[in-house]
């Protein structure tokens, strides 16, 4: 074969269908199916905002209704109200002096409820800002400030059952682990204020176990 007969030859072209393909890029089908997957997708999201939303608004009507003091009020007597003692070698028993305490509560703020967790409160004093600080931790979560107010003011006391408060706890060898009450001087404003909390389970270490 000639090169001449060679050039001569024509390579077949697309096909008019082939050419309509290239040109649109997607077919209708195509388009459909993103469509619905945009749709659905869109949806879920709308959906979940609404929900997050309406949680949004439940919880500030409810703070709405509800000033800071009460829910500090609540917060340290719900705690101490599920202190436990713990075992006589363990850990966590409680102990209280004029500005700490630690113990095991089966109410912790941030954690699960019925749980023996060991707890702390503190008023803290910081000369810098010149502020009392309240600040409160369980177990191992890091260390939360739920009030503050001006000056160096406030701390803890203890209570036994003759109701005669004290700056520390326990005692001596003789007090039971937990006291009868304790109390936390703070500040609502600029007015004193005393928060009282009664721990209700029993006040001194479980007995051993029945062999």
């Amino acid at each position: 074969m000639s090169p001449a007969s060679i050039r001569s030859i024509k390579t077949p072209g697309p096909t008019p269908r082939h050419r309509a393909r290239v040109e649109t890029g997607f077919t209708l089908v195509e388009l459909l199916v993103v469509l619905v997957v945009v749709a659905l997708i869109s949806g879920v999201l709308l959906s979940a905002f609404e929900r997050v939303l309406d949680i949004r608004v439940r919880i500030a009507a409810f703070l709405d209704g509800v000033d800071a003091p009460t829910l500090v009020a609540d917060w340290f007597r719900s705690s101490v109200g599920g202190l436990v003692p713990d075992a006589k070698t363990g850990h966590a028993r409680f102990v209280g002096s004029a500005r700490r305490m630690i113990g095991l509560s089966l109410a912790p703020l941030n954690a699960t409820a019925g749980v023996p967790t060991p707890i702390a409160w503190e008023v803290a004093f910081d000369p810098d800002a010149r502020r009392s600080y309240l600040r409160y931790r369980n177990g191992e979560a890091g260390e939360m400030t739920i009030a503050s107010w001006p000056g160096d003011i406030g701390g803890l006391r203890y209570c036994g059952s003759d109701l005669v408060c004290h700056d520390s706890w326990p005692l001596d060898d003789q007090s039971t682990q937990l006291p009868a009450l304790v109390l936390l001087d703070a500040v609502k404003g600029s007015a004193p204020w005393e928060i009282l909390a009664a721990p209700q389970s029993d006040r001194d270490t479980f007995p051993p176990e029945r062999r």
